[in-house]
C-alpha cells in the first residue's frame, strides 16, 4: 500500500524558448504523483506552455497554453498503480523568468 502526501513547488523558466522540466530529476519513485495542479503565476508577463511526456513544450508551437493565473490539472483516474512522473512535465514561456507554481499528490 502506498502513502500519499501533498507537495508544493514553484519553477521559473530561465530562458524563453528553451523548454525545461518542472523537476530536473531522472524518472524515479520520488517523482510519482497521482494528481497535479499547475498554475501560471499571476505576475507573469506572458504565456506558459505545458506538455507531458517525450514531447517538449515549445513557446507558441507546442503544448497547452496558460495565460497568467490560469490552471491546468493532470490526474490519473481509475488506473491501478498509475502515476504521472514530474520529470516528464515540460514548461516553456514566452518571457524570460515567467513561471508556475504547482500542488501535487505524491506517492511515497
Amino acid at each position: 500500500m502506498h502513502e500519499i502526501r501533498l507537495i508544493t513547488a514553484q519553477r521559473a523558466v530561465t530562458a524563453a524558448g528553451t523548454p525545461e522540466k518542472i523537476k530536473e530529476a531522472v524518472e524515479s519513485v520520488q517523482n510519482q504523483v497521482i494528481s497535479i495542479k499547475i498554475r501560471a503565476k499571476t505576475g507573469n508577463a506572458g504565456d506558459i506552455y505545458l506538455t507531458y511526456g517525450d514531447q517538449r513544450a515549445a513557446a507558441s508551437t507546442t503544448g497547452d497554453i496558460l495565460a497568467p493565473g490560469e490552471v491546468s490539472i493532470l490526474d490519473v483516474h481509475n488506473i491501478y498503480d498509475g502515476y504521472l512522473d514530474l520529470s516528464k512535465i515540460w514548461i516553456d514561456s514566452s518571457v524570460n523568468g515567467d513561471g508556475i507554481s504547482y500542488t501535487a499528490f505524491e506517492v511515497i
